[in-house]
């Protein structure tokens, strides 16, 4: 992922969008009082969202610079989750499982790309130049557009997709006055960011040559590399770990957290991270064992960033609208940002 392209995109159309959000009004996705208590307190405009018969989630609208001045935040969240005892079990388990994986990356390459040619899929990156531009005498390709399938499931990992997308979210947004829109379109410039720092400075650490430009065995790492080094041969030191599954991972997390009552989000978005995974094993950028601590980053930065912004709240209904003898499943609130799925059986 070409972060000096994709960061003054997201920059421009977030700053814009939060600016002229400002002085936007409440709005409810879905009925909801208009008298709520929640609403009433807000200085700022907000959005309730009503998951299911118990649950009901209020929306902040952020300021234009929140995804900028959060990053700090992020960054040290990350830090202290890492060091927390869970923390230590997982990046324990992060490194167990990626030193598994590399007694295998060869092995698993090689059947992904022959499964590849029998299914008639190249592993040839083929792009068109779509938009580009002279800057004193130097030509700028701003954007490629894919020319195959391999090639467009590569680009998708770029987060191209995921920013036009979340262009789209935060217009509707704007003109609809909406709250979780606005919010969730400034957590994705937000946690691209954070996280892409982040993967930015362990592939300079760790310096893991991709396949393509490896002959023999599972690539050579080249720890602490110079920056002269890294920039005048960026695929020789660039693998570990995947940029793209992080950014790819961040984006269904964010989203997912977001709008709990879109269900298919995280189904279909983890199915194209595993479709994505393999195409950049089919034409050699990256190694199986480059995977799971980039998922691990997308997906803990995609938590941070929506942890904030957000009010997740109780609905007891009386009366006549009584669910008494009720049995339901669906979204709930476990705890004071999070809503997981659970059975209810109201007495």
């Amino acid at each position: 992922m070409n972060k000096l392209l994709l960061t003054p995109l997201i920059l421009l159309f977030i700053h814009v969008g939060m600016a002229s959000a400002q002085d936007s009004t409440a709005v409810s996705a879905r009925t909801v009082s208009a008298n709520d208590s929640t609403l009433a307190k807000k200085s700022r405009p907000t959005t309730t969202i009503q998951v299911n018969d118990s649950t009901q989630i209020t929306y902040e609208s952020p300021k234009g610079y929140h995804f900028i001045t959060n990053i700090p935040k992020d960054w040290c969240e990350f830090g202290r989750r890492t060091v927390q005892k869970k923390g230590l079990i997982t990046v324990g388990a992060l490194a167990a499982t990626t030193a598994i994986l590399m007694t295998f990356d060869r092995q698993a390459m090689d059947a992904v790309q022959q499964f590849s040619r029998w299914a008639g899929v190249s592993n040839e990156r083929k792009f068109a130049n779509a938009i580009k531009f002279n800057v004193g005498g130097t030509r700028v390709n701003m954007m490629d557009l894919p020319q195959n399938l391999n090639s467009t499931l590569y680009y998708i990992g770029e987060g191209w997709p995921t920013i036009a997308f979340t262009a789209g979210v935060l217009t509707k947004g704007l003109i609809c006055k909406d709250s979780r829109a606005i919010l969730t379109a400034s957590q994705i410039a937000e946690g691209y960011i954070a996280m892409g720092v982040t993967v930015q400075l362990i592939k300079r650490i760790t310096g893991r040559q991709s396949p393509f430009k490896t002959e023999s065995g599972t690539g050579d790492w080249h720890l602490f590399p110079s920056t002269s080094h890294y920039q005048s041969d960026v695929p020789n030191h660039d693998a570990f770990p995947s940029g793209h599954l992080a950014t790819a991972m961040a984006s269904v997390t964010i989203y997912a957290e977001n709008y709990p009552e879109i269900r298919w989000i995280r189904p279909v978005g983890y199915s194209v991270i595993g479709l994505i995974g393999l195409s950049m094993m089919n034409n050699g950028v990256h190694w199986l064992s480059d995977y799971p601590l980039a998922l691990a980053i997308g997906y803990t930065y995609g938590k941070i960033v929506t942890s904030r912004g957000k009010t997740i709240s109780f609905i007891r209904k009386m009366g006549k609208e009584s669910n008494k003898g009720k049995l339901t499943f669906g979204p709930t609130l476990i705890d004071r940002n999070n809503v997981g799925l659970a059975l209810h059986l109201s007495l």
